[in-house]
């Protein structure tokens, strides 16, 4: 289960890096924030539109002072007690004055872009291990689904096992088993079956299964023996 939930994560760990393009080392706790315009709009914490460092650079969800570790997404989203609503990815959403109408449409607009960011990363993946489009997609969108489904609860063992069986076509049991066999008799086969099956669900060679499978947990088969 640790290795399927560390693949499973990797969707957040991008999500994150992602949001890091807008960082900045300013003190989210300065005095005073701007708006788009560089005119100065508070002294005291951000607001929605007024949330600029005097720099130019856009507050971020991490400096936010109402943010920890911990903190509660709904479907997705932060709504920060400053009235700024956060996305996924860490990016402050709506502008000053917005109503909830209008911050609504705001939010719709991230959530069409980041489907739009795993069709794009699906794509890719797709034309790496020469993968069909629909599979590559499959595959990134279904990590992103679960990353989402991390910030509006805590992960549930029945959450691991339906997302393993989305994402590889195998019950978890049978790959936790075919994992332990494997390692307790040196005899690969197991592992060799489960693979075929991937590369069924992935619509891909047994071959190229293999290679996709030994990337993501190079260093979980190397502890367990299995080269």
């Amino acid at each position: 289960m640790k290795s399927i939930s560390k693949l499973l994560t990797l969707a957040t760990l991008l999500g994150s890096l992602s949001a890091c393009n807008n960082a900045t080392s300013n003190d989210p706790y300065q005095s005073a924030w701007f708006d788009i315009y560089g005119h100065g709009c508070s002294q005291n914490i951000p607001s929605p539109g007024c949330n600029y460092y005097s720099n130019g650079m856009k507050i971020w969800m991490y400096q936010d002072p109402f943010y920890y570790p911990g903190i509660t997404f709904t479907n997705g989203f932060w709504y920060s007690p400053t009235g700024i609503i956060y996305d996924s990815f860490g990016n402050a959403l709506n502008a000053q004055g917005e109503n909830a109408e209008i911050s609504a449409d705001v939010i719709a607009q991230s959530a069409t872009l980041e489907k739009q960011v795993a069709i794009t990363a699906g794509k890719s993946f797709a034309q790496k291990y020469a993968l069909a489009e629909d599979k590559g997609i499959l595959i990134s969108q279904t990590l992103q689904s679960w990353a989402i489904l991390a910030k509006d609860r805590a992960r549930t063992d029945a959450d691991v096992s339906e997302y393993a069986k989305r994402l590889y076509g195998v019950e978890l049991s049978r790959a936790k088993n075919a994992m332990i066999l494997a390692a307790t008799t040196q005899n690969q086969q197991p592992l060799e079956d489960l693979n075929v099956d991937v590369a069924a669900h992935w619509g891909t060679t047994p071959e190229v299964s293999k290679q996709i499978l030994k990337a993501w947990y190079q260093q979980e088969l190397s502890g367990y023996g299995i080269k």
